[in-house]
């Protein structure tokens, strides 16, 4: 049973992107992402905060169902009832302000690319000497910092960058429902058009 959940929980993603489903719901989804694609173009917050609330949804269901499945086995103890605790206050904390844990992340990531990025530069100047091969430490180095200073920025930045992804899979899921193929429209029993 445990399996079976699991084995569909994994496969949402897949259903969600594969390209053999029927037309109609090729279509379907095609618009429903490209919707959400010119959604997160115009407001790139409104969208972001919205899928991590959801996560925070799916987060704190998880927290109960699993305090409840280890209720009734039994097997409840003071760390298990704390990690429970602590996930439950995570996905509500994710639902209540999803725009300061989206900012709060990106703080996180600029302070591992500041250090990632010295570090690059450090062990790069002492290996080899030279002047070139630190650029990537250095730029990730600037990334982090800018990252720091202004987290909104990559908070943009990845919402912009999911939606122009949910645009072109939209585009291309409508296109496909429609019947082109390789620039040529492709007749319902598999046949080309000439």
């Amino acid at each position: 049973m445990k399996d079976r959940i699991w084995e569909r929980f994994y496969s949402i993603p897949q259903k969600l992107f594969s390209f053999n489903a029927t037309r109609p719901v090729l279509l379907l989804r095609g618009l429903v992402l490209f919707a959400i694609g010119i959604l997160g173009i115009l407001n790139p917050v409104f969208v972001l905060t919205t899928v991590t609330m959801i996560l925070g949804g799916v987060v704190l269901l998880f927290a109960v169902a699993a305090f409840l499945m280890a209720w009734n086995s039994g097997r409840v103890s003071a760390s298990l009832l704390l990690l429970f605790f602590l996930l439950g206050l995570a996905g509500l904390g994710l639902l209540i302000y999803p725009l300061y844990f989206d900012m709060f992340l990106m703080v996180v990531c600029g302070v591992w690319l500041i250090f990632a990025g010295v570090w690059s530069i450090l062990s790069v100047q002492k290996r080899f000497g030279q002047l070139v091969l630190p650029m990537p430490g250095l730029v990730a180095a600037l990334i982090g910092v800018l990252l720091v200073v202004a987290p909104f920025i990559g908070v943009a930045a990845i919402s912009w960058t999911a939606a122009l992804l949910a645009l072109l899979f939209g585009a291309q899921m409508i296109l496909l429902a429609l019947g082109l193929d390789a620039g040529k429209w492709v007749i319902p029993d598999g046949r080309r058009k000439r």
